[in-house]
């Protein structure tokens, strides 16, 4: 009897010094609600999709800044013929007037656009060696006429650039010299086509930017 109790106790005495059980794991992968997996999918698409977005306005708000100063700087420089106003509407963004004399100046240069491509080329500026026309070379070829005019005819060929189609130029400066007045008209259209497309492209960054926001939080915090 004696020796009964001693081994039940030797059995419980083991029993205390034994590692406690471990708790079995499951191996099974936890998986996402559908709406918490789609939420997922929606972050990552939105917010790398919206990179190359961001990436054109950061690259189109220098060159626009920089056109805006170079057109500030134009006021009141160079000469002019003076006489009747061409009434350049404010939304163009210029400085001052130009006279219509002073338009009909540039665009009755004897030169056509491909021979000022020709004349006057362009280093370093892909485009232009391949007959476009640029800024630039549409201002060397105008050197004598008024510079603020000489911009104005050109932003009517192009939208927020410094370069545009020969063929595109050409078939304007065709129709200016018959009315120059149109120019006007023209200047006004491009102005809007380029500010209508920089806020298009920003409000696409906003909606990008709030569903990114929306569906990180749904798929970081659950709802």
């Amino acid at each position: 009897k004696m020796r009964s109790s001693f081994l039940l106790l030797l059995a419980a005495s083991c029993g205390a010094f034994a590692p406690a059980a471990q708790p079995i794991r499951s191996r099974t992968r936890v998986r996402l609600l559908p709406e918490i997996e789609l939420a997922r999918t929606k972050t990552f698409v939105w917010f790398f999709g919206s990179n190359g977005a961001a990436g054109i306005a950061l690259s189109a708000f220098p060159s626009m800044y920089a056109n805006v100063q170079e057109i500030n700087k134009l006021k009141g420089v160079g000469p002019t013929l003076g006489g009747e106003p061409l009434g350049i509407s404010p939304i163009c963004g210029y400085p001052e007037d130009v006279a219509v004399a002073d338009v009909a100046g540039v665009v009755r240069n004897p030169l056509s656009v491909e021979e000022i491509v020709d004349k006057y080329p362009v280093e370093g500026k892909y485009l232009a060696s391949l007959g476009y026309l640029t800024y630039e070379a549409f201002k060397e070829a105008n050197a004598d006429s008024n510079p603020l005019a000489v911009r104005a005819v050109f932003d009517c060929f192009a939208t927020s650039t410094n370069v545009v189609q020969p063929d595109v130029a050409q078939a304007k400066l065709d129709a200016y010299k018959r009315d120059p007045a149109i120019v006007k008209d023209d200047l006004l259209k491009s102005k809007l086509v380029g500010f209508s497309a920089i806020l298009f492209l920003l409000g696409l960054l906003g909606l990008a930017a709030l569903e990114t926001f929306v569906n990180a939080r749904t798929w970081i915090l659950g709802r």
